[in-house]
């Protein structure tokens, strides 16, 4: 297998429109590495540049240690799977897998050899005399990954391969994925939109926006300690709740105060949110930190406060409460046991401990 490398690659449209703007990234051998950002944020023109589908405007890329930005395509020892399959809907599962091969003039017994392997991999060998038409999306799918493992490349790119299936196919073919990975210890460069997909795929999550790289990290990391504003709205469902106020120090503390709104900082925050003071900041906390007071009775009251329900929605095994308290709304993920109703006065529980503060200038994280 092999490493990838991107020096500060762009790709620029007339007009001189930047897709990509200067995008550092390496990737391991047999690293399995997600790239996710919002629709037009540059992922896909990223990873088309690395398959050399797109040419590189500035900048280099490797693969194998080798510069590749004029290699063709077809030479980059690379196998992409696209989001619409891409099957010959006039040849058969077989003849899908095994058309690559002998358009690179395989033996027959080689080509034989490897479409039989990659059918036993992933459940194709009931299947091979079908036509894609008489396939579900999600064996489709399977075939055009087949199609990618016969090559044996030294890299595989997915984009957005898993979009055009229905939820619970999406679960199983995630699954797969990562099995896939697991067996074949390849590289691999996923794009996708959905944040779900790469938090449970990737060894490491390339987060774009405008076509740069926010913040690069493993899944647990760039959930608990995102770099910035928009990487902390971005990754977790519901996403982050961010509240504005002001930072007021009071008798050796420090608290973050709005109309509504007054809660203390942990001493192991000062150090850091110490020039802010009486500054305006954006606090940012997850659902899942917020509590009903009700079952949080040891709460202290500086991390408490009144807040009025706007929506409950149950989610089955949980329920989002939607709150609104000064000028700020936010949501509160619950026990489904919880008992919140509509226009109710609720008292809520704050965890500072896994409080984010955000400057509001920049939108980088304080801590």
């Amino acid at each position: 297998m092999a490493t990838v490398v991107l020096r500060s690659i762009s790709k620029v449209y007339a007009s001189n429109v930047y897709a990509v703007r200067k995008v550092n990234l390496e990737v391991q051998d047999k690293e399995f590495v997600v790239i996710v950002g919002p629709s037009g944020c540059g992922k896909s023109t990223t990873l088309r540049m690395v398959a050399g589908l797109e040419e590189t405007s500035e900048g280099e890329i490797l693969i194998a240690d080798q510069i590749v930005n004029d290699v063709p395509a077809k030479n980059r020892d690379i196998a992409m799977v696209f989001q619409n399959y891409a099957l010959y809907p006039h040849m058969t599962v077989y003849e899908n897998l095994a058309f690559g091969l002998k358009l690179r003039h395989y033996p027959k017994k080689e080509i034989e050899r490897r479409v039989q392997e990659a059918a036993e991999i992933l459940g194709l060998g009931q299947m091979l005399e079908r036509k894609p038409k008489e396939l579900s999306g999600g064996e489709r799918q399977r075939v055009a990954v087949g199609r990618a493992i016969v090559r044996k490349p030294k890299v595989f790119l997915f984009d957005e391969p898993l979009s055009n299936l229905d939820a619970k196919l999406r679960v199983q073919m995630r699954m797969e994925l990562q099995k896939l990975h697991n067996r074949l210890q390849s590289t691999m460069i996923y794009v996708t939109h959905d944040q779900v997909e790469a938090l449970t795929l990737g060894d490491r999550i390339v987060v774009m926006k405008g076509g740069s790289i926010m913040q690069v990290a493993d899944p647990v990391n760039l959930y608990e300690n995102p770099a910035n504003k928009f990487v902390a709205g971005f990754i977790g469902s519901p996403p982050m709740n961010f509240l504005t106020g002001k930072i007021v120090p009071q008798n050796g503390d420090y608290f973050f105060q709005e109309r509504g709104i007054k809660l203390r900082l942990l001493p192991q925050h000062h150090a850091k949110i110490a020039p802010f003071r009486e500054q305006e900041v954006i606090f940012g906390i997850r659902p899942e930190d917020i509590y009903d007071k009700i079952f949080a009775q040891d709460a202290r009251p500086e991390f408490t406060i009144t807040a009025t329900v706007d929506v409950v929605e149950p989610m089955g095994s949980e329920i989002y409460l939607y709150l609104n308290a000064g000028q700020n709304s936010f949501v509160a993920r619950v026990s489904n046991q919880d008992t919140a109703a509509v226009n109710q006065d609720l008292q809520v529980v704050f965890d500072m401990s896994k409080a984010h503060f955000f400057d509001p200038k920049t939108e980088d994280a304080i801590f």
